[in-house]
C-alpha cells in the first residue's frame, strides 16, 4: 500500500472518529474493491462492488468512494446478500432512536453540506460587512427592547440558536455589544431627539426623582412635544445622580434653570410649561421659578392631584373608612388563603363563567381603592353564596368575614364609594392620556365638582367639595384653565356659570388679553374682536365650516389667517402637557433595564438604553396608528361610511358608561384600569409626609392671583 493510501486511510479514520458512527467507512470497503485511481475532480477513490463481480455482471460501473454513495449502493443493489445488508443496516440501530430537540438542532447545525441543489438554497456563507453591521444593529436593538443581558451573546444555547439559523454567523461578544453596538444605537437615538427638538416653540418640561435598584437617588428631565397625534416624549441628556444632595426647593430650582438654559442654547427651542408632582421640594421650586420666569406656566401633575382627591374621599368621610376596612378584610382573606380563593373561584365560574380576582388597595396609590371595591361589588352574589355554602367551616369562612358578607350596610356603603370614585377614576384615566390638554383637566375637575355637589348625603357632599375647592385654590391658576377651556372648540363657554356680577364672557375675554400680554410680551390688537366672533360662531368660526375639524389644533390652524392673536394664544395654552406621566414611564423603563441581576450597569448607559427604548415606543405607536388608519380606511370602503371614534362601554352597577379611546390607540377601559395604572405606579407612590396638609393647602395661593372658586366658575348639571 502506498503512502498516499495510508494517509488517506488515516484521514478516513479521523473522520469516522468525529462522526461517531457505528459502521465506519473502512468497514464499507470490505464490500468493495478499492482502485488506485481517484474520482475525477475529487479526493475520493473509485470503488467496484465485489458482489456485482461475483454475480457475473458483465459491466460493473465504478462508484465514487465516499460513504453516502457506498451505503446507497449496498442498500439498493440486488446483488448484495441479505446478511450483508442487515449487517450494515441493523433494524435496532441505536442511531435510529428519537433524539431530543436540543440534540437534533445541535447535530443538524454541525452537519457539513455534502451537496447543494442550487445557490438559492446555499446560506452557509459569511456575512458581508454591511450585512454584519445590520445584524449587529438588530441584535443590539433586540437586547435593549427585550431586556436581554449582554452576556446572552456568549451563552451556549443562544449561540446554538443563532448558528442554527446561520452557521457562518459571527456573533459579537458581550463587550462588543455593551461598548460599541449599543452606545452607537444610543447615539443615533440622541441625534433623533436633537432633530425633533430644534426650533420648537412650546415645549413642556417634566422632572421627578427616583431611587434605582442600588437605592441611589436619581433626578431625570424630559421634554414633551405636542403634535397632531398627541404628545412625544424625549429625554434631556442622562439622568443625574443626586445621592447625598440636599434635595430641597432651591436645589430643584437651580437644576431646572440649568436645563431650561440648555434647551435654549443647544436646541434653539423654548420651554413654556413645566410640570411636576407636588411634594414639598417641587411645590417650593414651582413657586420660586414662577417669580423668576413669569412667561412660563408652572403646573402640578394633574394625574397626581386627582389621585390625592381620591385620598381625600377616603380620609375625610368617616363612614367610608369603616367600609374600606371591611372591604380590606374580604380581599386580604382571599389573597392569603389559597384554599378559600380556589373555592371562591369555583363559585364565580358557576355564577359568572369567569374568575374575578380580589385586589387590595394600596395607600398613596388611591385609584386602587376604586378597583378593590368594584371587584368586591362585581363578585357580590358569589361571595354571599360562598358564605352560605361554607358557613359551617371556620377555616374557610371566619366569623368576622361571615358578619361582613351578611351586612347590608357594608354593601350599601361599597356602592356609595364606587359611585363617588367612578368620575374620579375616569378623570384620572383622562389626565394620564397623551392627548390630554389643560382644557381637558379643567373639564375633568368640573365633572368631579358636579359629581360631589349632586351627592344625596349633603354632609359628605359639603366635605368633599370643600377639600376640592382648597386644592383648586392652591394648585390651579384660574385664568389659565378658564381661558384654555374657552379656547377649546368643544367647550367654549358652555360649562361656565353666567353670572353678571362674577364670571361672564367679558371676564374670560379680559383674562385672555392679560395672558396674551404676559406670555408674548406685547399688547393684543384684535384679540377681543376675534374672541367675540369665536363665541358667536361668526365668519370663519361658522359651524358649517368648523364642524369638519375635530382636532383643536387643526381648528386654530384653519382660523389663524384671520384671527392670528387668538389662534396663537389657543395653540400656546393647548400645547401644554398637564401631567408628569412621561417621566414616570421613563423610570418604569429604567426599572426594567437596571435590575438586581444587572446592577453593575452605569447610570449613563442605563439612561441611554431608556432613551433608545422610548424611541422604539414611538416607532411602535406610529406603526399602530398606521395600521389603524389602514383598517379604518378599509372598513370605510367596505361600508361606505367613515369609521366612528372607538368607544369602550363599561357596565358598573347596572349603568353603562361610554369611554372614548385615545387617538393614539391607548385604551382607557375602566375595567382594565389596573393593568394600565400599573405602568404608572411610581407616579403616585409618594409618602404621606410629602403630601400637603390642609393648612398648607389654605396657605398656598394661585400663581396669577386671579381666583374664582369652582362654585363661581361652573354651573352644576
Amino acid at each position: 500500500m502506498s503512502e498516499s493510501e495510508e494517509s488517506d486511510e488515516e484521514t478516513d479514520e479521523q473522520q469516522d472518529t468525529k462522526r461517531g458512527t457505528k459502521v465506519s467507512r473502512l468497514d464499507l470497503w470490505t464490500e468493495f474493491e478499492r482502485s488506485a485511481e481517484y474520482w475525477p475532480k475529487s479526493k475520493h477513490r473509485k470503488a467496484t462492488c465485489k458482489h456485482c463481480v461475483e454475480a457475473g455482471v458483465k459491466v460493473v460501473k465504478p462508484i465514487r468512494g465516499d460513504r453516502p454513495r457506498l451505503l446507497q449502493h449496498l442498500k439498493t443493489c440486488a446483488n448484495v446478500p441479505r446478511v450483508v445488508r442487515e449487517r450494515h443496516f441493523p433494524k435496532n440501530d441505536e442511531s435510529k432512536k428519537r433524539k431530543s430537540a436540543t440534540d437534533t438542532l445541535a447535530d443538524d447545525a454541525n452537519k457539513r453540506t455534502k451537496s447543494q441543489a442550487s445557490l438559492r438554497t446555499f446560506l452557509d456563507r459569511p456575512l458581508t460587512s454591511s450585512e454584519q453591521q445590520q445584524f449587529e444593529e438588530l441584535y443590539g436593538d433586540a437586547c435593549v427592547s427585550c431586556n436581554i443581558p449582554f452576556a446572552a451573546s456568549e451563552d451556549t444555547r443562544m449561540v446554538r440558536l443563532l448558528k442554527f439559523l446561520r452557521p457562518q454567523l459571527v456573533i459579537p461578544s458581550r463587550f462588543t455589544v455593551a461598548r460599541r453596538i449599543v452606545p452607537a444605537r444610543i447615539k443615533e437615538a440622541t441625534a433623533e431627539v436633537s432633530s425633533k427638538l430644534i426650533g420648537q416653540k412650546y415645549l413642556t418640561m417634566t422632572f421627578d426623582g427616583y431611587k434605582n435598584v442600588s437605592r441611589d437617588k436619581v433626578l431625570g428631565f424630559l421634554v414633551t412635544v405636542r403634535n397632531e397625534n398627541g404628545t412625544e416624549n424625549f429625554t434631556l441628556g442622562s439622568a443625574i445622580d443626586i445621592t447625598g444632595m440636599n434635595y430641597d426647593g432651591e436645589y430643584v430650582m437651580r437644576e431646572t434653570l440649568q436645563k431650561l438654559t440648555e434647551v435654549k442654547k443647544d436646541y434653539k427651542a423654548d420651554v413654556r410649561f413645566v410640570t411636576c408632582d407636588s411634594d414639598g421640594a417641587h411645590r417650593k421650586a414651582r413657586r420660586l421659578l414662577s417669580q423668576k420666569l413669569p412667561h412660563i406656566i408652572f403646573l402640578p401633575c394633574s394625574a397626581h392631584q386627582i389621585n390625592l382627591v381620591i385620598q381625600d374621599v377616603a380620609k375625610f368621610v368617616p363612614r367610608f373608612k369603616e367600609t374600606l376596612r371591611q372591604n380590606d378584610c374580604i380581599t386580604t382573606w382571599f389573597r392569603k388563603s389559597s384554599l378559600s380563593q380556589g373555592k371562591l373561584e369555583a363559585v364565580q365560574l358557576e355564577y359568572y363563567s369567569k374568575v374575578i380576582s380580589m385586589t387590595s388597595w394600596t395607600p398613596t396609590r388611591w385609584y386602587s381603592v376604586y378597583l378593590s371595591v368594584q371587584r368586591v361589588l362585581d363578585s357580590k352574589s358569589a361571595l354571599q353564596m360562598y358564605g352560605v355554602k361554607y358557613s359551617a367551616n371556620l377555616g374557610l369562612v371566619p366569623f368576622n368575614l361571615k358578619v361582613i358578607l351578611d351586612d347590608d350596610e357594608f354593601w350599601l356603603g361599597a356602592k356609595e364609594i364606587a359611585a363617588v370614585l367612578r368620575p374620579l377614576v375616569s378623570a384620572q384615566a383622562k389626565a394620564e392620556s397623551d392627548n390630554c390638554t389643560i382644557a381637558d383637566i379643567g373639564s375633568a375637575i368640573r365633572d368631579i365638582y358636579c359629581g360631589f355637589s349632586l351627592l344625596k348625603d349633603r354632609d359628605v357632599s359639603w366635605t368633599l367639595v370643600s377639600q376640592l375647592e382648597k386644592r383648586w385654590k392652591s394648585f390651579y391658576p384660574t385664568d389659565v384653565f378658564a381661558v384654555a377651556m374657552f379656547l377649546d372648540p368643544k367647550l367654549k363657554l358652555d360649562m361656565f356659570r353666567r353670572d353678571p356680577k362674577k364670571v361672564h364672557s367679558g371676564v374670560i375675554y379680559t383674562w385672555a388679553s392679560d395672558l396674551y400680554r404676559q406670555f408674548f410680551q406685547k399688547d393684543p390688537t384684535s384679540l377681543l374682536t376675534s374672541a367675540i366672533r369665536y363665541t358667536a360662531n361668526q365668519g370663519v368660526f361658522d359651524l358649517k365650516y368648523t364642524s369638519q375639524l375635530s382636532n383643536p389644533f387643526d381648528y386654530w390652524t384653519y382660523a389663524e389667517a384671520e384671527h392670528s392673536e387668538l389662534a396663537q394664544l389657543a395653540k400656546f395654552l393647548l400645547s401644554a402637557c398637564p401631567h408628569a406621566a412621561s417621566v414616570e414611564r421613563f423610570w418604569k423603563k429604567m426599572n426594567d433595564v437596571h435590575t438586581a441581576s444587572r446592577n453593575r450597569l452605569g447610570l449613563n448607559l442605563v439612561s441611554g438604553m431608556c432613551t433608545l427604548k422610548m424611541k422604539f415606543c414611538r416607532e411602535d405607536e406610529e406603526l399602530s396608528r398606521k395600521r389603524k388608519r389602514e383598517k379604518d380606511e378599509k372598513k370605510a370602503k367596505m361600508t361606505g361610511n367613515v369609521s366612528d371614534e372607538p368607544v369602550v362601554v363599561v357596565t358598573v352597577d347596572e349603568e353603562t358608561i361610554p369611554v372614548k379611546l385615545d387617538q393614539g390607540g391607548g385604551e382607557t377601559d375602566l375595567m382594565e384600569l389596573e393593568s394600565q395604572m400599573a405602568i404608572l405606579d411610581d407616579l403616585f407612590g409618594q409618602d404621606d409626609n410629602d403630601m400637603p396638609s390642609s393648612e398648607e393647602l389654605e396657605d398656598d395661593v394661585s400663581l396669577t392671583g386671579k381666583f374664582f372658586t369652582l362654585a363661581d366658575l361652573f354651573v352644576v348639571k
